[in-house]
């Protein structure tokens, strides 16, 4: 009986130490000591990274570059006013010297991870060996998230959205009918075709003016004469000796005619109002199809579907964040 007892103690004593051993051992184990499920980069090389904010950077997460997970975060080191990421790399990846590093998520609730985007690799492209280091300006933290939310808030609820339908209400009031436009346009495109068919009666026209242009020019001296004042003189005989005749029975002729000289600053005016024309005439056919092009290709798709392209959203750093503008948005159910 006694011996039952003393082994019953020793069993006892012998659990207590396992759980003690097991106790101690599981508190010595964290998070970053577990395997990763997506499997490791094998011994490859590391290089530092630093950044200004690395905001919630976990150990093990993803290095993207070109859409491949080339490396993983191995450690992250607080500096005096920047942090140091360890990234380790695969074997055999080339990454360029002056490769921009950025801290991305996917979603709002998603990992994050680090995305080294680059340039075009050229032939004498120099790469990070190991032990290398890119340096803070050539990295971009994310923005802080409850940042992010407060914008998207106010532009959400500031009645921005309701604003923007509103302008297009009114736009749509003011425009014309889709079957008007439509009609206009098929107008304007049979118009333009003809045009572009007679293309070489305007070319034979035009030709025609620089060559009556050319004469004139030739014949500038014989011109010039015809207003000297030797010719002046004539004219003003041959008025007074003929056109002064009919004058008696038409007073109005012949003082028009002899005081025709009135006549000469509205000709020039009349001349530089044909220079211009000219001007207009020869840019007419490339106007007429800008205006084309313009309708067909701008006023027609917008006003058959009216609609606001955000093509960027830049945060204080001039970071762009469309992306997670559209995720947040699609999950709020603002846009599908």
């Amino acid at each position: 009986m006694t011996t039952f007892f003393g082994s019953s103690k020793i069993g006892a004593v012998s659990v207590a130490m396992c759980c003690g051993l097991l106790m101690t051992g599981g508190c010595s184990l964290g998070p970053d000591d577990l395997p990763s499920v997506r499997g490791g980069i094998g011994d490859g090389y590391t290089v530092g990274i630093e950044f200004v904010s690395v905001m919630n950077l976990p150990n093990g997460a993803d290095v993207m570059m070109d859409g491949l997970r080339v490396g993983e975060v191995r450690a992250v080191t607080v500096l005096e006013d920047s942090v140091n990421v360890t990234v380790g790399l695969k074997e055999g990846s080339r990454v360029p010297a002056d490769v921009h590093a950025v801290i991305r998520q996917n979603t709002l609730l998603g990992d994050t991870y680090i995305a080294l985007d680059h340039d075009r690799i050229g032939a004498d492209e120099q790469f990070l060996r190991p032990g290398g280091q890119v340096s803070a300006d050539h990295t971009s933290s994310p923005p802080q998230l409850e940042d992010t939310m407060a914008v998207l808030a106010y532009f959400v609820n500031g009645g921005s959205i309701q604003r923007i339908q509103d302008a297009m209400g009114r736009i749509n009031t003011v425009m014309p009918t889709i079957p008007d436009v439509r009609r206009l346009a098929s107008v304007v495109a049979v118009d333009l075709r003809d045009l572009a068919s007679d293309t070489g009666e305007i070319d034979r026209m035009l030709d025609g003016f620089d060559a009556t242009a050319v004469a004139l020019n030739e014949k500038s001296q014989t011109l010039a004469t015809l207003f000297a004042p030797e010719a002046q003189h004539y004219w003003r005989r041959v008025a007074v000796n003929i056109v002064s005749y009919i004058s008696q029975i038409l007073p109005s002729v012949g003082s028009v005619y002899q005081g025709g000289l009135w006549l000469v600053p509205m000709l020039n005016s009349l001349a530089d109002t044909g220079d211009l024309f000219r001007t207009i005439w020869d840019k007419a056919p490339a106007d007429t199809a800008k205006l084309s092009d313009f309708l067909r290709t701008t006023v027609l798709p917008f006003a058959q579907r009216p609609s606001v392209n955000i093509r960027s959203i830049e945060s204080a750093r001039g970071d762009q964040i469309v992306a997670d503008v559209e995720n947040l948005l699609r999950m709020l159910g603002a846009v599908k």
